[in-house]
């Protein structure tokens, strides 16, 4: 690799004391746990650093010692776009809001900035550094700015409507040519490569030949030659003067993915991502001409983790055709360059973000422990983890691999903690950390049939199979109890009815399960008995809260009841129309006071153990820049305290036993930690 002027970013002192945890953090919020998610990689030119942008905002890694030297752009976050200048003294970011800024390595100081008009696909520095380019999303358009000034240059488009689904983008090395791609009429997915003459402004060449989405697009060292790499196998390389194809490279397998680069002195090398149905993805480095393999690793699952699942960011970056960084498993970053030409594999903590489901306390995703120390967050792709307070670290919370991710936290009353993982058809409940070994399993379970439940006493375990056969088990014996029908119904149109909710009673003693078409239909079971109480109840049922069975008509004045307190004593609604409902008075208890212009953003909510305290936090809305998250006295329905940081959407909110903490899980991947001590 070419070494070129060193650059220096700006480290803390003592780097090897310094808690991440703490840095950047907003007003209020002690902790953060994890380091964001969604992110696009690019190493610097000189082979000193690893950048990686996602939704917290940037980080800098310091590619000796893996660790992270700088974080910037905290304020909004929400990077998807990286890229370093070729001289080594910038780094262009470019975040949700279609901010795209010049940053001083040394110090992340902004130089220049531009608000695009759309959303983009890529960018990327001409090789004299002196220009900066994009490739817009929606439109088969690129525009050009002078890296320094922020200064107009040339917007190139394409003769088409048709988009690419993610354009790559690049200079050629005489700052010339730009390429970028755009999608084709003819053919499904296929897309074309289009040539712009930075000088005339005009279209000189459309080459055709890819049948997939291509993914790069990178000139030789020379200038003479252009590769292009994608989706469908092949690297085709152009002679630069005729823009004739001069060569093809294919057969490589089931492909997900090639990413060719060339080397300086113009070898050219791809990443080659292989995926099989059947067994774990793999990622490749080879030399194309000489067919020599030089990496390769098994990425774990059957499906490539690392693929750009949600639209936001590559998570694979090639550079110079020997600097290889990729994620895995959502929690781990791989690394492959020439000083260390091995994989080297570091914690970004986790990758995915922490997950939501919109139901009832029956399905918590956070939760802390009875003492406090440790925190149960179900992340998206991780399954459920379990944080420690004071050393700020994660561990799986079934660390058995045939658990799978998908899985469900419980807390039972006397405060154990409990996992059901599903795995294809089947089901299985965990102890939450311990020793591996299955409380129960089961099998049969449809796709999209109801979360597994589990009673707030812990005795007994519920899931439904695909024809509406409800399985309830003794969790003690580990023995089946009961077999259940609750019949469903089929039709013409392919939408066959499931059970779609199953919640106990809060002394477990009753079962109410919810088939969902062609209306809303609840029956609640005698668990002592093993048949069913009541299945006269209307199929408009807009609230169930299972504390003494409370299925009533509340007809909520908001659009409706979404939270239950702990002890099924509180419920609330949140909307247009928001209050707390005090179940046992059958009264409403009090109404709360939004943020102005936020009142329809809330969603995710919970109370406090005790009862006293009720939470809420927003989802993100164009123009909202951090989340807000407000605390209200229950009894008296006061605002105490409103705080704001995560960079999107919240997903779940917890509080410690003893009040102190409150934790906030957020689409950002990341867990805050606030401290409530100032204001309860």
């Amino acid at each position: 690799m070419l070494k070129k002027d060193k650059s220096t970013v700006s480290t803390p002192e003592h780097i090897d004391n310094v808690d991440v945890t703490t840095w950047a953090l907003p007003e209020g919020s002690i902790t953060r746990l994890g380091r964001g998610c969604n992110p696009d990689f690019a190493f610097s030119p000189d082979g000193q650093y690893l950048a990686v942008g996602n939704t917290i905002g940037l980080w800098v890694y310091d590619l000796e010692t893996l660790s992270p030297i700088a974080l910037w752009e905290t304020e909004r976050g929400m990077i998807f776009h990286i890229a370093f200048s070729p001289n080594g003294k910038w780094i262009a970011v470019c975040n949700s809001d279609e901010i795209l800024k010049v940053l001083d390595i040394q110090n992340g100081a902004c130089l220049s900035q531009v608000k695009l008009d759309e959303y983009i696909t890529n960018l990327t520095f001409s090789n004299d550094s002196q220009y900066l380019a994009v490739v817009y999303a929606n439109a088969p358009t690129a525009e050009v700015w002078h890296a320094e000034t922020a200064k107009p240059v040339a917007q190139f488009t394409a003769d088409t409507e048709e988009e690419s689904y993610d354009s790559p983008i690049s200079f050629s090395p005489d700052t010339r040519l730009v390429v970028f791609t755009c999608g084709t009429t003819t053919t499904d997915d296929a897309e074309s490569i289009i040539v712009w003459d930075m000088e005339s402004g005009k279209q000189i060449a459309c080459l055709s030949v890819h049948t997939d989405c291509i993914s790069t697009l990178c000139f030789s060292p020379c200038g003479k030659f252009l590769a292009s790499g994608g989706e469908d196998g092949t690297v085709q390389v152009w002679d630069v003067n005729t823009w004739q194809r001069v060569q093809s490279y294919s057969d490589y397998g089931k492909v997900y993915r090639i990413i060719p680069a060339w080397t300086p002195d113009g070898i050219l090398r791809a990443v080659i991502v292989h995926y099989d149905d059947t067994g774990p993805a793999t990622i490749s480095v080879r030399d194309l001409e000489s067919e020599e393999e030089l990496y390769n690793d098994q990425v774990w699952g059957n499906t490539v983790q690392f693929s750009d699942e949600d639209d936001w960011g590559n998570t694979i970056a090639f550079s110079n055709g020997s600097q290889l960084a990729y994620e895995s498993r959502h929690d781990f970053i791989n690394v492959w360059t020439p000083e260390h030409p091995y994989k080297r594999q570091f914690i970004h903590s986790p990758i995915s973000f922490p997950a939501y489901e919109r139901t009832s306390v029956s399905f918590p995703t956070a939760l802390f422990s009875d003492d406090g120390k440790m925190l149960a967050v179900k992340h998206h792709h991780e399954g459920v983890m379990l944080w420690d307070i004071e050393s700020k670290r994660s561990r799986p919370a079934v660390k058995a691999e045939s658990a799978g991710k998908n899985q469900f936290l419980y807390k039972t009353n006397d405060g154990q903690l409990y996992v059901a993982s599903i795995k294809n058809d089947n089901v299985t409940l965990w102890e939450a950390d311990g020793n591996g070994i299955p409380l129960i399993e089961g099998t049969g379970r449809e796709y999209w049939s109801a979360f597994p439940a589990l009673s707030p006493t812990g005795k007994l375990f519920a899931y439904a199979d695909k024809d509406g056969n409800l399985k309830v088990w003794d969790v003690q014996s580990r023995n089946q109890l009961y077999e259940l029908k609750h019949t469903v119904a089929s039709n013409d149109n392919e939408d066959d009815e499931t059970i779609c909710d199953l919640q106990f009673s809060f002394d477990g003693k009753i079962l109410a399960s919810e088939s969902n078409y062609p209306h809303a239909h609840v029956i609640s079971w005698d668990m002592e008995l093993g048949e069913d109480i009541d299945n006269s109840l209307n199929d408009n049922v807009i609230t169930r809260i299972l504390g003494r069975l409370v299925l009533r008509h509340l007809k909520p004045r908001s659009r409706e009841v979404t939270h239950i307190s702990h002890d099924g004593k509180y419920l609330s609604s949140i909307g247009d129309d928001t209050y707390l409902y005090d179940v046992q008075e059958d009264a409403y208890l009090a109404r709360l006071s939004l943020p102005q212009g936020l009142e329809d953003m809330f969603w995710a909510a919970n109370f406090s153990m005790c009862g006293k305290y009720f939470a809420a936090g927003t989802w993100w809305r164009e123009g909202m820049e951090k989340m807000v998250i407000c605390l209200w006295n229950v009894e008296t329905g006061k605002q105490i305290v409103t705080f704001s940081g995560h960079t999107t959407d919240v997903h779940a909110l917890a509080f410690s036993p003893d009040n102190k903490l409150l934790a906030s899980s957020s689409y950002d991947g990341t867990i805050l930690l606030w401290d409530l001590t100032p204001y309860l």
